[in-house]
C-alpha cells in the first residue's frame, strides 16, 4: 500500500499511455486508491463494447483512452470517468431545452459541435471532453465564459494528472494529507503549467 512520505515517492505513471511499464505503475495507483476507499476494481472493457460505443457516437475514441479502457475499464482515478451510457456529444445535452443551456460564446461555438464528454469533474456539472477530430481534451466549466477551454493535447495528460493528484489520498499519517496535496500540485504545475492547473483545480 502506497504511503507517501516524500515528494520523490509520488508516482508519475507514464508520459503517454502505452509507454513501457505504464500498466504496472497505473495499476499500483488505481489498486491502492480503490483499497484506500474500500472500492471494487472495475473490469477491463472489451474491444467489442468500445467499437459499439464508437458506432453509436459516429466517431473513434482517442487511441490512448481506448487503451486505458482495455486495461482498466471505468477505473477510479480520483475523478469520475463516465460510464459508456453517459458518454456523449455535449451539444446534445441541451438539444431539447436550449433555453436552459449555457449562453455559449462565439469561441465556444467553434468547438462545441466536436466535443464528446468522457469524465465528470467531481460531480459539479463540469466535464472533460475529447475533440472528435483532433482528440484534444477540453474542459467544460459551467460557471465561467468561455465555457470551453482546451487543457491538454492528449487524453494521456488528463488521466496522468488525475493519477498524480489522487495520490494525495495515499499519504503517510506522519506527513499528513495537506503536505502531499502541495507536492502533487507542484508536480502538476511543473508538468502542465500553473494556468492549466488553476483552471482545472479551482
Amino acid at each position: 500500500m502506497i504511503a507517501i512520505k516524500s515528494k520523490a515517492e509520488i508516482i508519475i505513471p507514464f508520459d503517454k499511455i502505452g509507454d513501457e511499464n505504464w500498466t504496472e505503475k497505473t495499476r499500483l495507483i488505481i489498486s491502492d486508491l480503490a483499497e484506500n476507499w474500500n472500492d471494487q476494481l472495475e473490469d477491463p472493457i472489451s474491444i467489442q463494447r468500445i467499437s459499439e460505443l464508437e458506432d453509436k457516437l459516429g466517431t473513434e475514441l482517442p487511441n490512448n483512452l481506448k487503451l486505458f479502457y482495455l486495461n482498466f475499464g471505468i477505473a477510479g482515478i480520483g475523478e469520475q470517468l463516465q460510464t459508456f451510457d453517459e458518454i456523449g456529444w455535449i451539444k446534445d445535452i441541451w438539444k431539447d431545452h436550449s433555453q436552459y443551456g449555457p449562453n455559449f460564446t462565439e469561441e465556444d461555438k467553434k468547438h462545441l459541435p466536436f466535443l464528446i464528454s468522457f469524465s465528470d469533474y467531481l460531480g459539479n456539472g463540469n466535464m472533460f471532453c475529447f475533440h472528435s477530430k483532433t482528440k484534444e481534451v477540453f474542459y467544460f466549466d459551467h460557471d465561467t465564459q468561455p465555457y470551453l477551454t482546451k487543457l491538454f493535447d492528449d487524453v494521456s495528460d488528463y488521466i496522468k494528472g488525475c493519477l498524480i493528484s489522487c495520490q494525495a489520498d495515499l499519504f503517510n499519517q506522519e506527513i499528513g494529507e495537506e503536505k502531499v496535496e502541495i507536492w502533487c500540485q507542484e508536480i502538476l504545475e511543473k508538468l502542465f503549467g500553473k494556468h492549466i492547473i488553476k483552471k482545472w483545480k479551482y
